[in-house]
C-alpha cells in the first residue's frame, strides 16, 4: 500500500454537485484532458454550494456535507480547479469559498471556473458568441420579436452576464426585453413555477432563451402543464449543451462550447502555473447546437463537396454529427473513431463519384459501420441529431447521384448507420434500466443487514462489495466526529481504511493495514493503477461523520456516488458502535 510516486502531482476539483450536468461535464473534460505519460493524480472534491437561503436543517445539512473540503487544507495539493456557484467578488465575504478555500491555498496554483473574482485565474464562457448566434437566426433571420428569457440567480456571475448580453443583442435588432419577458430562477429544473409565471404572462411569446440546460427542463415541465411543444409552440434554447439536452424530448437546442471546454482550458492553465508559468485567465468560444426544440445548422454540406469527397468536409461532418468526441479521452488500445468515419464516408462519396461499387468494398463498408457503432459511437453524439444528420448527407448525395447501382449500395449503407444507431441507443437505454433496478436492490441489502441483531460495522464493510463500485475505498474514523461544532471541529488525525474495492473484487483489510493519517489519504495507491480519477464523499448521518468514501470517476460515480455515501451513513448511523 504505497503512497504517491515522489514526481506524481496530485490536482484537486473543488466543485458543488457532483451529480448536476454541468458539474459531470467540467471534470469529464478535466480527466479526458489529462495527458498520458504524465504522473498526475486527480481528486475530486464535491460539496454543496450553500447561498444562505433555505432553511436551518438545508443549511446545516450543508455545512456537514462540505467538511470533505477540508481534506483540500489537510492534504498536500500542487493545483486547484474550483468551481463553486460562481466564486465572484460578491463572495469576498463568503467564509466557506473565499476564506477556506481561496485564501488559505493562495500558496498552491488555483484556477477557478466560471468566476470574476480580480487577481485570480479564470476560465468562462465566451458567452456572447454563442448568444449571438441564437439571436441572429431568431430575430434577424427568422423574424421573430416577441422573445423571454428564465434567468439565473443574481448571484452568479454567468447568469448576470447572459442576460445582459441576451438583452444587449435584442436591442441591437430592436427588440426589448421587458420586466414581464424576463424571471429569475434558482438555475434547476426546479424552477416549474417560474417558468409557468413566465408562460401565462407572455402568451404570444416565439422563443425563450433558459439561462442553462436545468432550467430549460423546468420550462419543459411547465409547457406540457399547457399543452404546449417546445419547437413547435415556442423554440427553446438553453446553455452548457450538457448531455441533457440531447436526452431531453423533444431534445434541446443549446448554447455550449466550440473547439475547447472549459475543463480543458482550466487544467491547460492550471498545469502551466504548476511549471512556474505566466498564465492570464481565458475565455471559452461557444456555439449554437441545434436541435429539434429550435431547428438550427451551423453547417451546409454543399453538393460540391460531397462530390469531390473533401476530406476537410467529412471531418467536419463527423465534428459536427459527433461533437463530443474532441473532447473525450481516447486511449491507445481504443478505435480512432474518428478515422474510421472518414474511412467508410469517404469510400461511399468515391464510389458515388466513380459511378461503381462493387459487392466485396460494399460488404467491407457494412462491416467498418457495425464496427464504428460497436465501438461505442453514440457516447458522442445524440441519436435525433445523428440520424437527422445522416439524412441531411444521404438527401444531398441522392441528389447528386450519377448511378443507380451505386446509390442504391450507398443507401442500404445509410439505412444500416440509422439502424445500428437505434440499436445502440436501445441497447443503452435497457442496460441503464437492469443497472438500475440491480443496484436498487444491492442498497437495499446493504440497509436490511445493517438490521440484523447484531447492527455490526462489519456487516456494512463485508456488504460494500455488493454496490457495484469497480474501484473504490471505504476509510472510517475509529470514533465519529460530531460535527456541530462547524469550522472549528478538530478532525482525528488518524483514519483507518476499512475495505477496497479493486476491480470488482472486495478485500477486507487486516488490523495492521488500515491505520493511516488523515493527511495522506489522497496520496494512498491502493486503486488500481488504470483509474483516471477519484471523488471523495462525506459518509454521515446527522451530525455524526464515520468517514470518507473514495470512488472512481465513472459514470456510475457521477450518477449514484453521492446516494450511496449517504445510504453507507444511514447504515452506520443503524448500527452500535464498535466495542
Amino acid at each position: 500500500m504505497g503512497n504517491r510516486k515522489k514526481d506524481e502531482k496530485l490536482i484537486c476539483m473543488l466543485l458543488e454537485d457532483l451529480g448536476s450536468d454541468f458539474s459531470k461535464e467540467l471534470v469529464k473534460s478535466v480527466v479526458n484532458a489529462l495527458p498520458t505519460g504524465r504522473s498526475i493524480r486527480l481528486v475530486v472534491l464535491p460539496g454543496k454550494y450553500d447561498d444562505g437561503r433555505g432553511g436551518r436543517t438545508l443549511h446545516e445539512y450543508k455545512a456537514v456535507y462540505n467538511s470533505v473540503f477540508r481534506l483540500s487544507e489537510l492534504c498536500e495539493v500542487d493545483g486547484f480547479i474550483i468551481h463553486l456557484g460562481s466564486v465572484n467578488e460578491k463572495d469576498m465575504n463568503n467564509f466557506q469559498i473565499y476564506q477556506s478555500l481561496m485564501k488559505n491555498n493562495r500558496r498552491v496554483p488555483v484556477v477557478l471556473v466560471a468566476s470574476d473574482l480580480e487577481g485570480a485565474t479564470t476560465v468562462n464562457y465566451d458567452n456572447e458568441s454563442g448568444i449571438r448566434e441564437a439571436v441572429e437566426y431568431l430575430v434577424n433571420a427568422s423574424g421573430m420579436i416577441k422573445l423571454c428569457m428564465l434567468g439565473g440567480r443574481e448571484d452568479n456571475k454567468d447568469a448576470r452576464a447572459r442576460r445582459e448580453i441576451f438583452e444587449r443583442c435584442l436591442s441591437e435588432y430592436g427588440v426589448t426585453l421587458g420586466e414581464k419577458n424576463f424571471i429569475n430562477t434558482d438555475m434547476t429544473a426546479g424552477c416549474v413555477d417560474q417558468a409557468g409565471k413566465l408562460l401565462d404572462d407572455n402568451p404570444d411569446v416565439q422563443a425563450i432563451f433558459c439561462v442553462n440546460d436545468a432550467v430549460a427542463k423546468g420550462l419543459y415541465e411547465a409547457m406540457a402543464q399547457r399543452g404546449l411543444a417546445p419547437g413547435e409552440d415556442i423554440l427553446v434554447f438553453g446553455f452548457d449543451n450538457t448531455r441533457m439536452s440531447g436526452e431531453l424530448m423533444p431534445t434541446l437546442t443549446s448554447i455550449g462550447s466550440d473547439k475547447v471546454t472549459l475543463g480543458q482550458k482550466a487544467l491547460e492553465l492550471l498545469m502551466d502555473k504548476m511549471n512556474g508559468q505566466e498564465v492570464s485567465s481565458a475565455t471559452v468560444p461557444t456555439r449554437l447546437y441545434g436541435r429539434e426544440s429550435f431547428p438550427y445548422e451551423m453547417y451546409d454540406y454543399t453538393t460540391v463537396e460531397m462530390v469531390n469527397a473533401d476530406p476537410a468536409f467529412i471531418y467536419r461532418m463527423f465534428d459536427d454529427c459527433f461533437y463530443r468526441y474532441k473532447g473525450s479521452y481516447v486511449d491507445r488500445e481504443s478505435v480512432d473513431l474518428k478515422r474510421l468515419f472518414f474511412e467508410f464516408i469517404s469510400r461511399m462519396l468515391i464510389a458515388m463519384k466513380r459511378r461503381y461499387m462493387s459487392i466485396e468494398t460494399f460488404e467491407e463498408l457494412c462491416v467498418m459501420i457495425d464496427k464504428f457503432f460497436e465501438k461505442g459511437a453514440m457516447e458522442y453524439t445524440d441519436a435525433v441529431k445523428l440520424i437527422k444528420s445522416i439524412e441531411r448527407i444521404q438527401d444531398g448525395m441522392n441528389r447528386a447521384q450519377r448511378s443507380l447501382a451505386a446509390t442504391v449500395l450507398v443507401n442500404r449503407l445509410f439505412a444500416r448507420m440509422k439502424d445500428k444507431a437505434i440499436i445502440a441507443l436501445s441497447k443503452q437505454m435497457l442496460e441503464k434500466e437492469t443497472q438500475y433496478t440491480f443496484e436498487r436492490e444491492r442498497l437495499e441489502d446493504l440497509l436490511i443487514t445493517a438490521l440484523t441483531p447484531d447492527r455490526s460495522q462489519e456487516s456494512i464493510f463485508r456488504g460494500f462489495g455488493k454496490l457495484g463500485l469497480d474501484n473504490s475505498a471505504l476509510y472510517v474514523f475509529d470514533n465519529p466526529v460530531d460535527y456541530s461544532a462547524g469550522r472549528d471541529t478538530v478532525f482525528p488525525e488518524q483514519i483507518k481504511l476499512r475495505c477496497i474495492i479493486r476491480s470488482g473484487e472486495l478485500y477486507i483489510l487486516s488490523g495492521e493495514r488500515q491505520r493511516c493519517r488523515l493527511s495522506d489519504i489522497l496520496d494512498r495507491d491502493e486503486l488500481t493503477a488504470r483509474c483516471r480519477g477519484f471523488a471523495a464523499f462525506p459518509i454521515f448521518c446527522g451530525d455524526l461523520i464515520y468517514g470518507l468514501m473514495m470512488c472512481e470517476l465513472t459514470g456510475d460515480v457521477f450518477e449514484r456516488g453521492e446516494f450511496i455515501a449517504m445510504q453507507i451513513g444511514r447504515c452506520f448511523g443503524l448500527c452500535l458502535p464498535e466495542q
